[in-house]
């Protein structure tokens, strides 16, 4: 049986939001694995002080605002010139604000589409060429539960992880028979600083961990040639909230 390190060793991989989070922990795992990572966030110092902690690995820090086009074009270009022809793209950028719709500003509203859904398209569109063009490669997209049960509070977020939802199914139907795999993961409450100042607060210990995503998101992109988990709802045990 093969397992996560012979089958990522020497791929290539983008992966957005990586400075903290779950995107951090994926493209750790991702390293771990042998895969050389492009690490793409806003603040090329936090990318850096994230990378710092390990000690091997092949990784680039490449500052990019995910929501400007013509920018995430340049990060890719580079990442190929840099790294080698992408294999996986983790599309873990996003942002979480909480309101009732009475009470969604505009400033929000756009904040939220741009970020989460525009910063999904353009990755994607910018890297997925390549893979088609290849017959092979991962796309992943952090979705949350919020794409699969409605929250008060959540109109505008739920909205765009609805979106994001959708554009991978619709995504998988177009690349599935090219050699591109999707990966829609839908993730409960993750212990991430999104999180400070919840109210009411959730318990870490009734939420996921960001390794624990981490751990079954890259289980997913290492199952065998023959399959594809294109769906993966993850939520923690007991589901107080959910």
């Amino acid at each position: 049986m093969t397992g996560p390190a012979s089958v990522l060793a020497g791929k290539t991989a983008v992966v957005t939001g990586a400075s903290s989070g779950i995107g951090k922990a994926i493209a750790r795992r991702l390293i771990d694995g042998g895969a050389r990572v492009a690490l793409v966030g806003r603040s090329e110092e936090r990318l850096r002080e994230a990378a710092a902690e390990w000690a091997e690995g092949s990784w680039l820090a490449l500052p990019c605002d995910v929501r400007d086009s013509a920018a995430v074009q340049a990060m890719a270009a580079r990442a190929e010139q840099e790294l080698g022809r992408v294999d996986i793209l983790v599309n873990s950028a996003g942002i979480f604000k909480v309101a009732p719709l009475i009470e969604l500003d505009d400033e929000t509203w756009r904040d939220l589409w741009e970020t989460n859904v525009n910063g999904t398209l353009f990755p994607t569109r910018a890297l997925l060429p390549g893979m088609v063009e290849r017959g092979i490669g991962y796309v992943v997209i952090i979705s949350s539960v919020a794409a699969h049960r409605g929250y008060a509070g959540m109109t505008g977020y739920g909205a765009t992880k609805h979106a994001v939802t959708g554009f991978a199914r619709a995504l998988t139907t177009e690349v599935r028979r090219q050699g591109v795999r999707v990966v829609n993961a839908l993730v409960g409450p993750v212990v991430t600083p999104i999180w400070e100042g919840a109210s009411p607060p959730l318990p870490p210990e009734e939420m996921l961990t960001a390794d624990e995503v981490a751990d079954a998101i890259v289980g997913a992109m290492t199952v065998s040639d023959k399959q594809v988990i294109e769906d993966l709802l993850l939520l923690p045990q007991g589901g107080l909230y959910f």
